[in-house]
């Protein structure tokens, strides 16, 4: 009996996945597989993301199983969710929990947990992400993806025709954002209705394209984030993705 080629494909594609990432792998097993929007089409990934697959596995594998599943189910609707402009970055950006909690693990804590979340009318979250315990200690976590512009993304960015233009300092507006998503976080940490001896902001922050390049915009991002007023003594750390 003769395989169908596209069927020795998918096979290989999917071994791929399971060999780079288990734990997108397993998100992919659970997904609607024939809906023609799902973001693991192979033909678009296969083999190109080998890499940022392999380096968001390092952060996945260290979830503990519960955590993981919890965040796998906070994930898959969203595996199937393309915006037009903005394509899988709500995807992303409930992956991106998993962040915090490898934070709160290098932080010491043993005891981590994903909060199950709410959301007001408006569909807005009103509760943060993570509580974790160590030795009678509580603290409480809030992941903020900052991604980039919509003119980075837009069909008409520079960059989309040879154009790529490093900016001298940071834009006003992203500091804006910054602003804005930490105060967000900030109300989401305290609505956490039990005691808690920290609050913590973890912000996952996408640069537009051109800009990763520019060291110097680092090392202000990190200044402004430093020079920022800390409310209820929250405590605010940040990562820069790729």
């Amino acid at each position: 009996m003769n395989v169908p080629s596209d069927s020795i494909q998918l096979k290989e594609a999917e071994d791929w996945l399971f060999s780079v990432s288990p734990k997108l792998f397993d998100l992919y097993q659970r997904s609607d597989k024939g809906n023609p929007k799902n973001y693991f089409d192979f033909k678009e990934l296969f083999p190109s993301a080998s890499g940022s697959f392999a380096l968001s596995e390092k952060t996945f594998a260290r979830l503990d199983a519960k955590s993981w599943e919890k965040l796998r189910e906070k994930a898959l609707p969203y595996v199937t969710v393309d915006d037009r402009l903005r394509r899988y970055q709500q995807l992303w950006s409930a992956l991106d929990e998993a962040r915090g909690y490898v934070l709160l693990a290098d932080e010491g804590y043993e005891q981590i947990e994903f909060i199950e979340p709410k959301k007001d009318k408006k569909g807005n979250p009103q509760s943060p992400d993570l509580t974790a315990t160590k030795d009678g200690s509580t603290a409480v976590l809030e992941v903020k993806t900052v991604n980039e512009s919509n003119d980075c993304l837009g069909p008409d960015a520079a960059w989309r025709h040879g154009a790529i233009t490093v900016r001298p300092d940071l834009a006003e507006e992203f500091k804006g954002k910054l602003v804005s998503t930490i105060e967000q976080a900030h109300n989401q940490l305290n609505s956490y209705p039990l005691p808690s001896d920290r609050k913590i902001v973890l912000l996952v922050v996408r640069l537009d394209y051109g800009q990763k390049n520019g060291g110097h915009l680092y090392i202000q991002l990190e200044s402004f984030i430093a020079s920022l007023p800390r409310k209820d003594g929250i405590e605010i750390y940040h990562q820069v993705a790729f």
